[in-house]
């Protein structure tokens, strides 16, 4: 199998919906046999009940069989058919992706291609393991090709788009090879798509700080200020882009005040809102720090008065926000 084979297998695994040679997790049995040789390790007795784990009995006997493989240190072709069929039904088992791994580096005869074909079908059942995703991306890293990663990752995330291992990986990606082609126009469609998906906003914030070496000034800065403010105008209640906005300020040592006219608009689409409290719970709390800097008391206690109200749950972090600005000259 070959570069071409990796493309065409990750895209049939993940797209081709009439595939007749489906991957399923049933465990083939007849692994068992390969191991008639040896004898396997139980996993420890014990009284106390909690400390045990309540395999299937297959799965009782393809664990037992592994513990003998610890054990051992044997590395060959039916130890690697063996992960595979325990990697089915406990893929978070990391001991199990290590003997993999050493498999895959000291057997010439298994091909890293079938490997990654073999990833792609567990992410179909186990998107949000951890495990699968370090395997693939040590895959990936050697292989040093990443051609099909975005469109795997694109199938992964129409089923959730807050996946967050996906979206790890992809960062990962993008630092290792580059490839941010075409990255912001997939980051706006997501956000099209969800306004509100908070993972969306965390990957643009790293895409501008990658793009721009992080050394992003005050004008990329107000650049991204108003995108936000273009999303928040679609969605009043959605504290995400208000997060992203203070990440920039904050990160970057930088103040509201840097930005009034910006703010301005803040100000307007408050005096807008300002009859729907639930609307407007993010503006009055990104206000309150413009009027802090301000040094505008008079509108500072205004704010915080209002989010008293509205922004119960934090009360005594208001109320100690307004006793701590008393005491500034």
């Amino acid at each position: 199998m070959n570069i071409i084979n990796y493309i065409w297998n990750s895209f049939n695994y993940l797209f081709d919906n009439n595939n007749d040679n489906k991957f399923t997790l049933n465990i083939n049995t007849n692994i068992l046999s390969s191991f008639s040789d040896i004898e396997s390790l139980e996993q420890f007795s014990s009284n106390i009940q909690i400390l045990q784990i309540k395999y299937q009995e297959d799965d009782k006997k393809l664990m037992d069989i592994f513990r003998y493989v610890l054990n051992s240190k044997e590395i060959s072709i039916r130890v690697f058919d063996l992960t595979t069929e325990i990697i089915k039904f406990s893929p978070w088992t990391y001991e199990v992706w290590v003997i993999r791994r050493k498999c895959l580096s000291e057997i010439e005869e298994i091909n890293i291609y079938d490997e990654i074909e073999f990833t792609n079908n567990i992410l179909i059942y186990y998107s949000k393991v951890y495990q699968v995703w370090h395997h693939r991306k040590l895959l990936i890293d050697r292989l040093n090709e990443c051609s099909q990663e975005k469109k795997i990752m694109k199938k992964i995330l129409e089923k959730d788009s807050k996946n967050f291992h996906c979206w790890s990986h992809r960062i990962w990606m993008i630092r290792r090879f580059n490839n941010i082609e075409g990255e912001f126009e997939f980051i706006e469609q997501m956000l099209e798509n969800d306004v509100k998906n908070n993972s969306a906003w965390n990957y643009r914030f790293f895409l501008v700080e990658y793009i721009n070496k992080n050394n992003v000034n005050k004008n990329i800065i107000k650049k991204e200020i108003e995108y936000a403010l273009n999303k928040i105008k679609l969605v009043l209640y959605n504290e995400s882009p208000f997060n992203y906005i203070n990440g920039f300020i904050c990160k970057y040592k930088r103040k509201y005040k840097d930005y009034e006219d910006v703010i301005n608009q803040f100000v307007l689409l408050y005096e807008k809102e300002k009859n729907n409290s639930n609307n407007c719970i993010f503006i009055l709390r990104l206000l309150l720090e413009y009027y802090e800097e301000d040094k505008n008391k008079i509108k500072f206690n205004n704010i915080i008065e209002q989010l008293i109200k509205i922004d119960y749950i934090r009360k005594k972090y208001y109320l100690w926000r307004k006793n701590n600005y008393k005491d500034k000259k």
